[in-house]
């Protein structure tokens, strides 16, 4: 009983810190997307994206599936952690020399002149982020997501508030958002070398430490690759197949409808997977826990995903501009398909928490392999179709995905589906109530209809929350919020 009690304390912390400041980063993004949206083109937010896709694999390789193991194995040393370091360190070097001899052949391939210098720019940055990765999966191992949380949002402002905007401003182009995305990198490795110090050891490689870990190891790795390239390869297909200028439309698209999947992805990659780590061995815990992330993340997500729908052209106009206005409809697709894209994430975190790694490489590369067909054959038709068709793709990995992670844990379908009603019955509402203030103020100008949106749609949930919060919660997200809210949980902080 003590451990499941203090088992809901560090959950509650940790959701309660690593929430607030990935909303926070989210607020702050959607600002500074806005700014820099006026300030930079579509084709050289392409190019950008093109970058970071490259950047992207090498961070992934590099790591081999290691932080996953430091977070997740039950009896890890000193001796296993010199070895990730150490080999996370040395191969982050090896891929960067990789990409800074092979940027123009690079170039080439997703036929972005400008990529030549950019990714051997960045090329710069690959051991900064391979220390990254590795001292965020010792802090969580050792539960410390305050200050792991804290440290991203403030190397991310002083980045992208502090030099991005500037530069661009300044007319330094695409450029801006490469030195932001380089300072992050550097800045982020400064603070977490010095708030980590107590938990990290110096770089040193032992072969039996690496035997100890090379079977698990290898099975995350085999899940990450899969995961980076269902994530990246539609962004390949468009900057290959039909253009950078479209590559900027569809990436800004997927990337402002991605944050909150990115703010879920991070909770569970920072505190349900460590905490889950530590029951992995209780199948009714697991889930317990299991209905209770499905219920929350069903509660944020599909009323978000509902008001997205009703109200694309207007995010669109007002946090973009007028040059981006052929993001409404991949953003309307992208919006239908949030909860989706949240939600494959749970059973994913079940399956990592078990130590699955190899049935999670199978499920992943079954989700790249869905997410690669569907772009390729539907990229002769534009961005449009492209976007339809990935949105497609990541519905029919969650319906898979739902499949195996409740037969691990023992869910019933019953189970499963009865948590996803109360959200769907208050996305109705909140759909039907944004459908009549648009009717309403048909002719205003789009950011009072978006402003008025915002505020009927949030009274709205604010209301129901308090008044019975099950009733877009459910039971098991009910239960959450009140640990989250709680007297016991406000005085820890």
């Amino acid at each position: 009983m003590n451990e499941n009690r203090n088992l809901t304390r560090e959950a509650a912390r940790g959701l309660s810190w690593s929430g607030t400041t990935l909303l926070a980063r989210i607020l702050l993004h959607v600002l500074v997307t806005a700014v820099l949206a006026r300030l930079l083109s579509p084709r050289e937010y392409g190019i950008v994206g093109a970058a970071m896709i490259i950047a992207a694999i090498g961070n992934n390789l590099a790591n081999l599936g290691m932080s996953q193991v430091v977070v997740q194995r039950r009896d890890i040393e000193e001796r296993h952690v010199g070895t990730v370091v150490s080999l996370s360190m040395m191969m982050a070097a090896i891929l960067g020399l990789l990409q800074w001899v092979f940027a123009r052949q690079i170039a080439d391939f997703l036929r972005v002149p400008e990529l030549v210098l950019v990714s051997r720019v960045l090329a710069v940055m690959m051991v900064a982020n391979a220390f990254n990765l590795t001292t965020e999966a010792l802090l969580s191992r050792h539960l410390k997501f305050k200050i792991s949380s804290m440290a991203r949002l403030v190397a991310w402002i002083a980045s992208h508030v502090g030099l991005a905007i500037p530069l661009a401003y300044f007319g330094l182009s695409y450029w801006a958002l490469v030195v932001a995305y380089m300072a992050e990198a550097f800045i982020l490795a400064s603070i977490y070398f010095f708030i980590a110090r107590d938990y990290l050891v110096s770089p040193r490689f032992d072969m039996q430490s690496y035997r100890d870990i090379r079977s698990q190891s290898l099975g995350y790795s085999l899940a990450g690759i899969s995961s980076f390239t269902a994530k990246y390869i539609d962004n390949i297909i468009v900057a290959r197949l039909i253009g950078t200028a479209e590559l900027g439309i569809y990436s800004r698209a997927y990337y402002l409808i991605a944050m909150p999947a990115n703010l879920f992805g991070n909770l569970n990659k920072s505190v349900v997977f460590p905490l889950l780590s530590k029951v992995h061995h209780d199948k009714a815990r697991l889930r317990s826990a299991q209905l209770k992330a499905y219920a929350l993340t069903a509660a944020l997500s599909i009323p978000t995903s509902a008001f997205l729908c009703c109200f694309a052209k207007e995010v669109v106009l007002t946090v973009l501009g007028e040059k981006w206005m052929d993001a409404v409809v991949p953003i309307t697709a992208f919006s239908v398909v949030m909860y989706f894209r949240l939600g494959y994430r749970v059973s994913g975190a079940v399956m990592l928490a078990t130590g699955q790694s190899y049935q999670t490489a199978f499920m992943a590369f079954v989700y790249m392999s869905l997410v690669a067909s569907f772009a390729l054959l539907s990229a002769p038709y534009g961005v449009n179709a492209v976007a339809f068709a990935v949105s497609g793709a990541i519905a029919t990995s969650f319906i898979l995905y739902a499949a195996v992670g409740c037969r691990m844990t023992g869910l019933s379908a019953l189970d499963f589906a009865l948590v996803h009603v109360p959200p769907v019955a208050f996305a109705a509402a909140v759909f039907a109530t944004g459908s009549a203030v648009k009717m309403l103020l048909a002719g205003s100008p789009d950011y009072l209809v978006l402003a008025t949106g915002l505020f009927v749609t949030g009274t709205l949930s604010v209301v129901t929350v308090y008044l019975r919060a099950s009733l877009l919660f459910g039971k098991y997200g009910a239960e959450v919020l009140q640990t989250l809210t709680s007297k016991q949980t406000n005085r820890m902080h």
